[in-house]
């Protein structure tokens, strides 16, 4: 009896022993913070919708998607999921999304100074129309040039300024002020006015995902403002489709839809090959279950996607 009860006690003993390791080396290593797995990117060409109204005309773009959380990766279905950190970049913006965005992000707010803002380009010089609050609703033009800071940002520098036909910015520095009196912008929106001058930054002004790079240069193109970036070299990537309109991502962890990729590897390329290719951020699914697929050699994807104006507006 007493060698049976040895006998069981030494076997649950090591039975106990055998499960302690066993579950021991079960026990995951930590999680790498997704904040740490940067997606590299490149785009020539592209037309990138943030939402139903902005546009950017991106004509070259090398950059990372930086994700934003710890817990959740750069991720196509939540764009706030991420930045976009940019190296170099040239992109344009028209002046009907510039008119937009100062509708309806810079001054979309109770007691903004200024509402029903349109922009106009002419000559190479940037026209503002609008109606200024001052007790009552008075229209007002503001015209000027535009460059870039120092510090990154764009500048309007206003040479011009007119309410209900009278010439204002005299009148202004008349009495030793400018047309920072005039106009009081909340200073979260994007836009503040300094002196003469009005300066956007552009990583508070568009909508998500921000956008983190210096504006080196700014000039003007027909009805567009050109902006220039460079915030660092990155070497040029090599995507596996050869096209003169794609987005191509490389490294880190990528997520759209049900699907992650570690060690990104994606092309989205325009199935129609022209170019800009159309491209919407918020639509992307759309325009993926219109298109189509292939894997590369080296387990990558090149996906093949309807340009968004041939889908046309979406059904929900």
């Amino acid at each position: 009896m007493l060698l049976e009860r040895m006998s069981s006690t030494i076997c649950s003993q090591a039975l106990s022993a055998f499960l302690g390791i066993a579950l021991a080396g079960a026990v995951s290593p930590p999680a790498i913070p997704y904040s740490n797995s940067v997606v590299e990117v490149q785009m020539r060409a592209v037309n990138l919708h943030l939402d139903q109204s902005t546009v950017l005309e991106v004509r070259r773009l090398r950059g990372q998607l930086v994700p934003t959380q710890d817990h959740q990766p750069a991720t196509f279905d939540d764009a706030t999921s991420f930045k976009m950190r940019l190296n170099s970049a040239e992109i344009a913006v028209g002046a009907t999304t510039l008119s937009d965005l100062l509708n309806q992000r810079v001054f979309n707010y109770p007691g903004a100074p200024l509402k029903n803002i349109t922009i106009k380009i002419e000559n190479g010089r940037i026209k503002q129309k609008g109606a200024m609050h001052k007790g009552v609703n008075l229209p007002v033009e503001v015209e000027g040039s535009v460059d870039a800071t120092p510090d990154g940002e764009i500048r309007l520098h206003a040479q011009k300024v007119v309410s209900a036909h009278v010439p204002v910015k005299g009148l202004l520095h008349f009495f030793g002020e400018d047309l920072s009196a005039l106009v009081n912008i909340r200073k979260d929106r994007g836009v503040r006015v300094e002196g003469d001058d009005i300066l956007i930054h552009p990583s508070r002004l568009l909508p998500p995902p921000q956008i983190d790079g210096k504006i080196s240069a700014v000039r003007v193109e027909d009805d567009r403002i050109v902006l220039t970036f460079h915030s660092g070299a990155a070497s040029e990537l090599n995507p596996p489709y050869k096209t003169d309109a794609y987005i191509y991502h490389r490294g880190g962890v990528l997520r759209f839809g049900k699907l992650t990729m570690t060690d990104a590897d994606l092309e989205i390329v325009s199935e129609s090959h022209q170019k800009p290719f159309d491209f919407s951020l918020p639509e992307y699914n759309r325009q993926l279950v219109a298109g189509y697929s292939k894997n590369t050699a080296s387990h990558g994807l090149i996906v093949f996607m309807q340009d968004l104006k041939a889908l046309g507006p979406s059904k929900g």
